[in-house]
């Protein structure tokens, strides 16, 4: 299969670099889970192992991608970006446990932290593309793209409190995304277990905390543009890597810890929206804004597209952010209907169908489409990615 990890790899690795529990499963080519236990240091090593071919495709192919959106913009040069800003050294200080991860996949990989940061931050990546006049991931005017097809990511989810719940989430992102998925089915020294839906082991897009909670992850495309509009700094001297926000999410036990994670510091170079989903609390939703504000509201039954629900923006119309307005009224509309037994096929075939589902265009598509079923804190994910490859069952027990 074309850039797959071989089962043989893996388990070779295991019996003599990591004697600790370690397997893989590959789901589909599209789509590989390593189960591993130990610390997050080990398992970035490892991964960086047993996947070190796929992992330095698919950076290949991330780096020609910024290349399409704006000529001169490459890994390279945002590296030394991330160099210059000791983005490696400030994970280091706000996530020892993502800088480990890092770090140890970048010793098996053989290539500087803050090169791989530059990927898995990619969120900065297009931003500074668009501040600079190239073509950013709210934009749909290449001849690859159907303007009116939406591009960006669409979640929702509902608890009954009383242990059980569900959970829908698109992740709509850039054409290299669809292969190199890689889900990290991580137990922890402590034996804490947490799952982590990424690309290339890089960019981590949702999954399941160490708490059992389901985690659906959005980009908040308005605060980037409402940074931009005052010509703000992406990389700021006093802004925290993204990439801790990304990660440390999944280490929560319950959810208003995920509340302190964001608050723990005033500005970040990213912002991200989290749908946090618990059987027995109300469903979360929290977003980082431009400003340092963190706003955040626990609810039944939430969705979130990709612009604030909390602060208005007048150049949030009908066309920003591929229909990020059509989207949110779409899902809001559908969550308000639904109830706790609404089938897993229904959310399915609503999260496939317009305005939410994008199909597979060359510069951006659906990547994945993932239903989550939430009973206490055993959550199973259900990752379907199109409709040649079949659903994939992961779970966090």
């Amino acid at each position: 299969m074309k850039n797959t990890i071989t089962a043989l790899s893996i388990t070779i690795a295991s019996v003599f670099a990591f004697p600790a529990q370690a397997e893989l499963i590959q789901h589909t080519d599209q789509i590989a889970e390593v189960q591993f236990t130990g610390s997050s240091y080990e398992l970035g090593k490892h991964l960086g192992d047993v996947a070190k071919d796929q992992i330095l495709d698919s950076i290949d192919r991330f780096n020609n991608m910024l290349g399409v959106m704006l000529p001169g913009l490459n890994v390279i040069s945002l590296s030394k970006s991330f160099d210059s800003q000791n983005i490696y050294g400030k994970l280091q200080k706000s996530s020892p446990d993502a800088a480990a991860y890092i770090g140890g996949l970048a010793e098996a990989l053989n290539r500087d932290p803050n090169l791989l940061l530059a990927v898995g931050m990619s969120d900065e990546a297009i931003l500074e593309s668009q501040r600079n006049g190239g073509m950013g991931f709210l934009q749909s005017d290449k001849p690859a793209y159907n303007p009116s097809e939406p591009a960006k990511c669409t979640v929702m989810g509902m608890s009954d409190k009383q242990g059980k719940a569900w959970a829908q989430a698109n992740f709509d992102y850039m054409g290299i995304n669809y292969e190199g998925l890689i889900v990290l089915n991580h137990t922890d020294t402590d034996g804490n277990r947490r799952v982590i839906q990424t690309w290339a082991g890089l960019i981590p897009y949702g999954g399941v905390s160490k708490g059992g909670q389901a985690l659906l992850m959005n980009t908040m495309a308005d605060e980037g543009t409402a940074r931009q509009n005052v010509q703000g700094e992406i990389l700021a001297d006093d802004a925290t890597p993204s990439f801790y926000l990304s990660w440390e999410a999944y280490n929560i036990i319950q959810p208003k810890e995920l509340i302190d994670i964001f608050q723990n510091h005033d500005s970040y170079t990213a912002f991200f929206a989290y749908t946090v989903v618990d059987a027995h609390q109300a469903v979360l939703n929290i977003e980082n804004n431009f400003g340092g504000k963190v706003n955040y509201a626990s609810l039944d039954k939430q969705a979130h597209a990709n612009h604030s629900l909390f602060v208005d923006k007048d150049f949030v119309n009908h066309s920003f952010a591929a229909h990020s307005l059509e989207r949110q009224k779409a899902a809001d509309t559908f969550i308000a209907s639904a109830s706790i037994d609404t089938p897993k096929s229904v959310s399915q075939q609503f999260a496939e169908d317009k305005p939410l589902w994008k199909g597979r265009g060359e510069m951006m598509g659906t990547v994945t489409s993932t239903y989550f079923e939430i009973n206490g804190t055993e959550v199973d994910m259900f990752i379907k990615t199109d409709s040649t490859h079949p659903e994939v069952h992961i779970k966090n027990y």
